[in-house]
């Protein structure tokens, strides 16, 4: 991979991460694109790298926000008897 591709799947999931409601899914992305551009930067293309160097805001915010209730979801069962009747 060239660093010039790199960098576009970086500015992509950037792209992708301002138009997501979740906040764990803008983190992920935003996570995702400072991979790719570290990659980029290890591939040979230093002229970018002091840009790159801090990280923003939201990038120095743990991945994984604590999750703090469960939702259950209850599907409806059919019995093989419902079943036979249906079909």
């Amino acid at each position: 991979m060239t660093p010039q591709f790199l960098r576009e799947e970086a500015a992509r999931f950037r792209g992708m991460a301002e138009t997501v409601d979740r906040e764990a899914s803008k983190l992920r992305l935003l996570k995702m694109a400072s991979d790719y551009e570290a990659k980029a930067i290890a591939a040979g293309a230093p002229e970018q790298a002091d840009e790159t160097t801090e990280p923003t805001p939201l990038e120095a915010t743990p991945l994984e926000p604590a999750i703090t209730e469960t939702i259950k979801i209850k599907l409806p069962r059919k019995t093989a008897r419902e079943l036979k009747e249906t079909a």
